[in-house]
C-alpha cells in the first residue's frame, strides 16, 4: 500500500481522500475545507463504537445526553448530516471513545485503519490523518498512523491539525518535533491547498458542516468555538 500525498493538479470532480477522524466531528472540525474541495471522500471515524452497557459521562451530559447510547446515536446522525455537505461516505470502526473504556493497542489500531483504507480505496486515495495532539484518543490515532509510515505500509500521508486541541501552547510544535525525532519528516503542504485559497464555496460548506455537530458545540459551550475559525493547516509526512 503506497499512496502518495495529494497533489494540487489532481483536483477534479472526484478527488480521492481517505480521512481518519478520531471522533464523530474531528474531520469536519480539522479538515472540512479540504473535504469540501474534494467531494467523494471516505471519512473513517475510529472511536465510533457503542458501549454494550449505557454509561453516563460528564462530557455527554454537557452535550445534552442522558447516556452513551443516546449520545452515540445522535452523534452518528449529526455526522451523517455533516458528511452529506461534502458528498463524503462514512466508515465507522467499533473502538470505544476513551471516555467509555480503555484505548486499543497501537498495533491493533494501526492494522484496523490500514485494513479499512485498503478495503475502501479502489484508486490511489490520499491518506489524511490528524496530527495527534493533547487528547489521549487523538494521540493514540497519531501513534497508529506513524507506525504505518515507519513500517512502510503507507508511503506518505497528509496530516491536519487537531482543531480545538491544537490551541494548547506548544502542542503542535512538540508533536512535529517528535515525528522528526522518530524518523518522519513533515513538510507544509503545497500552497495551492491552503484553505483560504480553496474558494468561498468550500469555506461556506465547511461552516455549515461544522454547525451540524450541535451537541458537541453545546458541550464546548459555544455556538462556534474561536479555534474553529482559524485557518486549517496541513503537512505531508513521510519517512525521512
Amino acid at each position: 500500500m503506497h499512496k502518495d500525498c495529494l497533489r494540487p493538479e489532481t483536483a477534479s470532480t472526484a478527488c480521492p481522500l481517505f480521512v481518519v477522524s478520531p471522533h464523530l466531528d474531528d474531520a469536519a472540525f480539522g479538515c472540512a475545507a479540504l473535504l469540501a474541495a474534494c467531494p467523494g471522500a471516505c471519512v473513517c471515524t475510529v472511536f465510533a463504537g457503542l458501549p454494550a452497557h449505557p454509561q453516563s459521562t460528564q462530557w455527554d451530559r454537557a452535550a445534552g445526553f442522558d447516556d452513551s447510547t443516546q449520545a452515540m446515536r445522535e452523534r452518528r446522525r449529526e455526522d451523517d448530516r455533516a458528511l452529506a455537505h461534502f458528498g463524503a461516505r462514512a466508515i465507522r470502526l467499533p473502538f470505544l471513545d476513551g471516555q467509555y473504556g480503555a484505548l486499543p493497542d497501537v498495533g491493533r489500531l494501526a492494522d484496523e485503519i490500514a485494513k479499512a483504507y485498503e478495503c475502501a480505496c479502489t484508486v490511489d486515495a490520499s491518506l489524511v490523518v490528524p496530527l495527534g495532539v493533547r487528547h489521549p484518543d487523538h494521540m493514540r490515532v497519531g501513534e497508529a498512523w506513524a507506525r504505518l509510515l515507519r513500517t512502510g505500509r503507507v508511503g506518505s500521508c497528509i496530516v491536519y491539525e487537531d482543531a480545538i486541541h491544537r490551541a494548547a501552547r506548544g502542542a503542535v510544535e512538540k508533536r512535529l518535533a517528535e515525528l522528526e525525532a522518530g524518523g518522519l519528516h513533515a513538510a507544509p503542504l503545497d500552497e495551492s491547498w491552503r484553505p483560504e485559497r480553496l474558494g468561498a464555496r468550500a469555506l461556506s460548506i465547511r461552516r455549515r458542516a461544522i454547525l451540524e455537530y450541535a451537541s458537541q458545540l453545546r458541550a464546548f459551550d459555544s455556538a462556534f468555538p474561536a479555534d474553529l475559525a482559524r485557518p486549517e493547516r496541513y503537512w505531508c509526512v513521510r519517512r525521512a
